[in-house]
Formats: C-alpha cells, structure tokens, sequence
C-alpha cells in the first residue's frame, strides 16, 4: 500500500470489537440475489462509478462483436433467422451492442431472452424502442425467468430449438451448478454455433474479496469466476477463445463506502460483499474488517479511494464436426 493509502487506512481506524467478532455467525447474512431490484440498485450505483464504460461498450461493438461473428460457422436455409438466446440479459446494454454488429452479416434475427427481472426486461424494451431503426430485422421473445425456470419449462413442453448464439451475460455466478448451466446451454447450440460467457476474473478485486469473506456463500450462491468457466470447456475439449477487456483503466471509485451517512456509499458496501443491507447487517468489527481488507487492496488517487475491477468474455465454439475426445459427450 502506498504512502496515502496507508494514512487513508490509519485516518479510518477504528478498535476492533473480538467478543462481537466471536460470537457473529455469517451464516445469517442475505445473499443479494435474494432482493433482485435492491441487486439492480447497487449495480447502477456501480455503473455510475465506471469512468471507462462508453469506451468498453465501443471495445464490445467493435471487438468482441467480431470476434463472434468471426467464429460463427452458421449457413441460413432462404427466409431462417438466426437464433439467438440471451441469459441474464439485464437490460440490454451489452447485447444491444452485438446485436446491432451481427445485424450486418445476418438481416433477419430471432433473439429469445432470459432475464427474472420486470425491471430490467421493462428498460430493454424502452432501449429496443429508442434504437428500432438500428435493430430492425429483431424479433424478440420475452421469458421472465431463471434460467433454471427456463431449462424446466423448455423440458415440460419439449420445446428443443437450437441456438447459433448464446450469451450468459454476468449471470452464471448465480447457478448453483455451473458445470450443469453450461453443459444445458452448450447442449441448445447449433453445431457451428458459439456460447458466451461473460464473468469475472480471479484478478477482480471482487472477487478477491469473495474468496476472502465468503458471505452469503452456500449451495445456492457459490463463487465462481472466468477460471471456472474455462476449466469445464477443458475438461469436454470444447475450443474456447477468451476475450479480456481493454487494458484502459478498470477501476471504481468505492471512497463513500468509508461514510456511514452515505445512502450511495451503503449501495456499494452490498455491491461488493454480495450482502442484502450488509452495513445493517454485521456488527461494527465485521465492517471495521471488512472495509480493511478493502484499504489492502485500493489505489488512491486525488483523495478518492478505487478497486481494480477485471472481467473477461469466454467464447465456447461448438464445431461442426465433434472433435475426438475421451470427456462425455455435452
């Protein structure tokens, strides 16, 4: 740490309560996930704290855009559209971007999306109004689900369609089975088709601080990252390529997650411990600990205090001809 982060972390010391550590069992502590529009509340906050976000989304349209199309090994019989399903799709901004790239190798498209959230669906769909004349050739079908409720209502009714792209957007970390989530949805590819997967990497400051805490961790929130994701296309010799973002500037500014008058500051504190309400929810030493592991990690700058931030996109390719292999078949 350098020299002003250590006076940082000496100005914000405070005693450390070991009878309240002791005796706070974590256990008890919400996941976020577990409040979908509280979730959606803190990831705003944290979006308004990107100061690199336009010039990513441009990196996602002109990069990782072609990097899929370019992969793609898809022929349209006359009149078919390409089908695509978006998990976890949020409220569109990314897939916005690569629908609008894919748009001009393939006019007609059918993208089916996946997203729990009436929120979120509600403001994809005011973003597909104000960019219709960038997204005509889309026709859309809206699930309001899991993608759990999806898998279980496609097997109820039978439904088997095959997708030529697949996006699990940021979303996958939330599956208590990550293998099983993968092999479900490389298993609704067309052959020539390609599945990806946007997540976290172990170099993430967020996830450091995961592995560090562990909050709200059990059967159904595990914590998972891009390393995970490649180590199960290994482990089926699945061709995968990773697209990491630009080496720009990554961070975030998280300086009020150190006031206990801030609203925002609170928002954030959730954010990364993954917690519903975490500043209500623990004792003082368990956020006195907490927000010191943070100071081990910051970069201060200008009297404002930021987390490196790091995530990349996987891109599982589903060959025409199976490849050879001793793994099971997906």
């Amino acid at each position: 740490m350098n020299s002003h982060a250590l006076d940082f972390a000496i100005h914000y010391a405070e005693p450390i309560e070991k009878d309240k550590m002791e005796n706070f069992d974590a256990r008890q502590l919400q996941s976020l996930c577990n409040d979908v529009e509280h979730y959606i509340l803190c990831t705003q906050q944290y979006e308004k704290r990107v100061a690199w976000l336009p010039d990513y989304m441009k990196w996602v349209n002109r990069y990782l855009a072609h990097q899929v199309l370019d992969k793609l090994d898809v022929t349209l019989l006359e009149g078919e559209s390409l089908r695509l399903l978006g998990v976890g799709s949020g409220e569109g901004a990314v897939e916005y971007q690569l629908l609008s790239h894919i748009l001009t190798k393939h006019p007609s498209i059918h993208n089916t999306v996946v997203e729990p959230s009436q929120t979120q669906v509600d403001m994809y769909k005011d973003l597909i109004k104000a960019k219709a004349a960038e997204l005509d050739g889309v026709k859309y079908d809206w699930h309001l689900q899991t993608l759990g409720e999806y898998q279980h209502h496609s097997e109820m009714s039978w439904d088997k369609t095959k997708f030529h792209f697949i996006s699990a957007l940021y979303c996958l970390y939330y599956e208590p089975d990550l293998d099983g989530a993968l092999a479900y949805l490389y298993s609704r590819l067309e052959p020539g088709g390609i599945l990806l997967v946007g997540m976290e990497t172990e170099n993430c400051d967020m996830i450091k601080i995961e592995k560090q805490f562990q909050f709200a961790q059990d059967e159904v929130n595990p914590l998972f990252c891009t390393e995970h994701v490649c180590t199960f296309f290994k482990k089926h010799n699945i061709p995968y390529v990773i697209c990491n973002q630009p080496d720009d500037q990554r961070d975030f500014d998280i300086t009020d997650c150190f006031d206990d008058t801030s609203d925002e500051g609170s928002l954030v504190l959730d954010f990364l411990s993954n917690v519903l309400h975490f500043r209500q929810s623990v004792p003082p030493a368990v956020l006195k600990e907490f927000r010191d592991y943070l100071k081990s990690l910051v970069t201060v700058r200008d009297g404002k205090v930021f987390l490196f931030y790091d995530s990349a996109y996987i891109l599982g390719i589903k060959n025409k001809v199976p490849a050879v292999s001793n793994a099971s078949c997906l």
